[in-house]
């Protein structure tokens, strides 16, 4: 084989190579992420409910919300509008998925005798 024909061959090998690493790093993500539709200001609370950990974002402009890089496990999503409740989801964030909360309108009804969750 020619040096050019030896450089071509290490150069696919290699570029082979590369692809499967990074497939292989993409398949053992270890979190994943929540998101969903309410109302633009809404305040959306997730927290883990095996750790404890909590993270909050507020819904922006068109209503959309995203919780990005949660560790894996069950979550309770709160939506409070304005101080008061308006529903609670259970669901589970997977590795490398978004979590999908069901959709809320600006008619949800807040949730009757239940408080907001404290900060």
């Amino acid at each position: 084989m020619s040096s050019k024909s030896n450089t071509r061959w290490l150069v696919l090998a290699l570029s082979l190579l590369m692809a499967l690493v990074s497939f292989s790093a993409w398949a053992q993500r270890t979190d994943g992420n929540i998101g969903g539709l309410t109302v633009a200001g809404d305040q959306v609370t997730a927290v883990n409910t095996g750790t404890g950990f909590k993270r909050e974002a507020v819904a922006d402009q068109d209503g959309k919300y995203r919780l990005s890089s949660l560790p894996l496990g069950e979550y309770i999503v709160s939506v409070v509008r304005n101080g008061a409740p308006v529903a609670n989801f259970k669901l589970n964030v997977r590795p490398g998925t978004t979590a999908r909360v069901p959709n809320l309108t600006a008619d949800s009804k807040p949730l009757a005798g239940q408080p907001a969750p404290a900060n």
